[in-house]
Formats: C-alpha cells, sequence, structure tokens
C-alpha cells in the first residue's frame, strides 16, 4: 500500500450530514433534560500535515498495529462543511481553531480497510479555540471506515475550563483540497463540574 492508496480509501467513509447553524463562534445549546450544552463543529483535516511512524520497517506504506500519527486540521462552526467527496479546503477563510490529534493504529491498515476492524485507532484530540488557552481534550477509540464513535471530553483550558461529557464523532465526507483525508463532525454534551 502507498501512503496515496492509503489516503484514497478514506473517501469510502462519506455519509450524510444534516446542515447545522453557523456562527461565528462555537455556540452551545442548553440542553434541557440533564443541564449539559451542546456544541457542534466540523473539522476539515489536512492531509499534508499528516505524519505517519509506521513500526514496520520492511513496509513503511501499510501501518500495522502500534503504527502511530500525527494530524492537523481546521475547525469550522457546525454544518459549514457539506457531506460527500467535497472540494472544500481545510485553509479556506471561516475556521474558528486548529484541530491536533495523535494517535495509534489498535488494527493493521490492510484489517481496517478491509473491513475486518471496526475499531482502528486510540486517539487524543485538541481543539483548540483561537489558542491553548481556550481548549478542549478528548480521548477515546476510533472506528474505521463508517463507523461513529463515542469519546470522553477529558477537559478543557479557558471558557472551556472545568467542563467534561462526551463527543459524538460521525465522518461526513471527505476534502480534496485537503489533499484527500476526512471532513468529521463533532456534537459535545459537556457540563461543568461544580467543584468551587
Amino acid at each position: 500500500m502507498t501512503k496515496k492508496w492509503l489516503l484514497s480509501v478514506f473517501a469510502l467513509a462519506v455519509v450524510a450530514a444534516v446542515a447545522l447553524q453557523i456562527t461565528p463562534t462555537p455556540a452551545m445549546a442548553q440542553d434541557s433534560n440533564n443541564n449539559a450544552k451542546t456544541l457542534t463543529v466540523d473539522v476539515a483535516i489536512d492531509g499534508s500535515t499528516l505524519a505517519l511512524n509506521n513500526n514496520d520497517p520492511a513496509n513503511p506504506a501499510n501501518p500495522i498495529r502500534g503504527a502511530t500519527f500525527t494530524v492537523t486540521g481546521k475547525i469550522f462552526p457546525g454544518g459549514t462543511i457539506p457531506a460527500g467527496i467535497t472540494p472544500f479546503d481545510p485553509n479556506q477563510p471561516g475556521s474558528i481553531g486548529t484541530w491536533v490529534c495523535s494517535g495509534v493504529f489498535v488494527a493493521d491498515a490492510a484489517d481496517i480497510f478491509g473491513g475486518e476492524a471496526i475499531i482502528a485507532f486510540h486517539t487524543n484530540q485538541i481543539f483548540m479555540f483561537t489558542d491553548d488557552h481556550n481548549a478542549l481534550f478528548t480521548e477515546g477509540l476510533e472506528g474505521s471506515v463508517g463507523t461513529t464513535t463515542h469519546r470522553v471530553v477529558v477537559g478543557g483550558t479557558g471558557k472551556f475550563q472545568d467542563v467534561f461529557g462526551q463527543e459524538r464523532q460521525e465522518t461526513i465526507g471527505l476534502n480534496l483540497n485537503g489533499k484527500g483525508l476526512f471532513d468529521i463532525r463533532f456534537t459535545f454534551k459537556l457540563k461543568r463540574n461544580d467543584s468551587d
């Protein structure tokens, strides 16, 4: 497998999306059932930032279980990025922050893209809304192509200080101008820790 082939396989991850409100900054809606606030953002991953450290030097283009990676993208208000394979450019105007993802393969790429492995990666993600002074931090598993996962929100800084909750991650498409990596919609359910 070549890196180009691996990235093109991500195109299989396209699922439908619902257009949501577009605001210049992340807006949180109150959930009346449990005092949780909902925050929805879209992320366009920039494939040119992908750094892959494969643990099989004999076959560096075919990641296996244990291979690590780091990639970044741009955060947009929820509903900004259209579903499907699009010419959406992660570096276009309108971004409200930077997304950083570092992780490890928990299955071989051949099993992930061959449909045998449902869970593909374990990752840590940082959602920086301006910089690390207003950021959310998440951790959890990510599914293979077409799988929606739920991740834990482990905390935040600035206006997200003392928050915790859960995040739903769903792949909504593929951005061709971002060198062919995913567009992802994240829906957070956040609560504030009242320990003060």
